[in-house]
């Protein structure tokens, strides 16, 4: 019964990450991102360790912006981030390749808790 719950979990959280990449597509002012696909889309747990990523979009986003989430975490901590916050960079030594690419990063929170 584990197994099953856990492949339930898992493909749960893929279609969460789905979700995000194609908002993304739908909505972007960007041709790069509505026609190319020139994204990337992830969730990760309070540490900035990606629990997920999305198979939409493209791959080479994935190292950058895991890169951007462990930044923003250091450079804020844990305890200075809170509900509603957004963080925005496309600072190249922070995660980003160049000025064109932009890391937006939403926390979560469940019971006033970032997880």
């Amino acid at each position: 019964m584990i197994d099953i719950q856990m492949q339930v979990m898992w493909n749960r959280l893929v279609s969460v990450v789905e979700e995000q990449a194609l908002t993304l597509i739908r909505t972007a002012f960007s041709t790069s991102v509505r026609e190319a696909g020139d994204l990337s889309a992830g969730v990760f747990d309070r540490a900035g360790n990606m629990l997920a990523q999305a198979v939409t979009g493209t791959p080479g986003h994935v190292n950058t912006m895991a890169e951007a989430v462990v930044h923003f975490i250091n450079d804020i901590g844990p305890d200075n981030i809170f509900e509603g916050d957004v963080y925005v960079t496309n600072d190249p030594w922070k995660g980003t390749g160049h000025l064109h690419d932009i890391t937006i990063v939403s926390p979560s929170f469940y019971k006033g808790r970032l997880i």
